[in-house]
């Protein structure tokens, strides 16, 4: 299994004592299988997927991706774990306005000791040829559609080859 989620549950101080927000979950995902997450606003999806994406630790229960618990580890070397591992689609885009296309696409690289440069950037290159912005490499964010955005942003979440791609809608 590429993804073990076992027994997780998620707690939030508050004033009057513990908000749980979710309680022992439990799922398995192996490398190519998919998982959509819905329920009503409230009901701990996002909680789960930053958990998931290791932006936030688990209350109790555990969470392994591709052999590792990534709570386990130091967080200089789980940040390089999250860039390496796990690729984001978040709801809203977040490019950087500055940036054009491809750099934006090219910014998991930058922080990454296994993407050789030219290999990332024809590999960005293909990514957004693929999802259809091939010829609006150098167009900055506020250039592109709604749409647009978010497939540069699947690009970027892409390009690392994550084992493990989570996106929000």
């Amino acid at each position: 299994m590429s993804l073990v989620v076992s027994n997780v549950s998620k707690e939030y101080p508050t004033r009057t004592g513990p908000l749980p927000v979710l309680r022992g979950v439990n799922l398995s995902l192996a490398r190519g299988e998919a998982l959509a997450v819905m329920g009503p606003s409230g009901s701990g999806k996002s909680t789960l997927l930053h958990m998931l994406g290791t932006l936030d630790r688990p209350t109790s229960g555990t969470i392994t991706l591709a052999g590792t618990d990534p709570f386990a580890l130091p967080d200089s070397e789980l940040a390089a774990f999250r860039n390496r591992l796990i690729g984001f689609v978040f709801q809203d885009h977040h490019l950087l306005p500055q940036c054009s296309v491809l750099e934006n696409v090219l910014i998991p690289t930058l922080v990454s000791r296994d993407a050789g440069p030219a290999r990332s950037e024809a590999y960005a290159r293909e990514l957004l040829d693929r999802v259809g912005l091939g010829g609006r490499l150098d167009h900055r964010p506020a250039e592109l559609s709604g749409g647009e955005r978010q497939r540069v942003a699947v690009a970027r979440a892409l390009v690392l080859k994550p084992v493990l791609l989570l996106a929000a809608g």
